[in-house]
């Protein structure tokens, strides 16, 4: 089982503000959907109930959630309260998925960064001085080797992006302890 982290970040490390993404790049939607269709997606409670219904189609979702439980009627769907937990699920013997996908939000990332096999990062060339949610960027550009072809596109909202995938620098996850 592969675990890969796919997130949206500013060029300055901002995932958020309050609960909502602070910018708007369709290509960026669109290549999110195309990648993680038919995965396994691992995201923290509040990220989760951000997420618009067309999210969850044809995608399972391991939701991490120490609070309230979710009622929802579907077996797509597996909740837990504590890491451990899910550390235990996904590297089980009985875990047949080959690809999870950590989507977020700020505190999941930091906590599943250095469990992940690869970083797919969608780089926001703009900066959010508000923005008040983070991505761990130092354990990236410690942990992971840097890709050399990096060039901005532009999107049809006018911003700049590029999408750049990140190899762990060992070849493999950092082991639970």
């Amino acid at each position: 089982m592969k675990l890969i982290c796919i997130a949206g970040v500013a060029v300055d490390g901002v995932i958020g503000v309050g609960d909502d993404i602070p910018w708007h790049i369709p290509e960026d939607f669109k290549h999110f959907r195309v990648t993680t269709m038919g995965n396994i997606l691992l995201v923290g409670a509040t990220t989760f109930l951000t997420l618009p219904p067309k999210a969850h189609e044809g995608r399972e979702f391991i939701i991490l959630n120490s609070g309230e439980r979710f009622d929802l009627n579907k077996n797509k769907y597996y909740q837990f309260s504590d890491l451990g937990s899910v550390m235990d699920l996904i590297s089980g013997d009985d875990f047949e998925p080959e690809k999870v996908y950590v989507i977020g939000g700020a505190s999941i990332y930091d906590a599943m960064i250095d469990y992940c096999d690869e970083c797919v990062i969608t780089w926001v060339n703009k900066t959010y001085p508000e923005g008040d949610k983070k991505f761990p960027i130092d354990k990236l550009f410690t942990n992971f080797v840097e890709p050399q072809n990096n060039y901005w596109e532009k999107s049809v909202s006018g911003l700049e992006y590029t999408v750049l995938t990140y190899i762990r620098k060992d070849g493999r996850p950092k082991k639970n302890n």
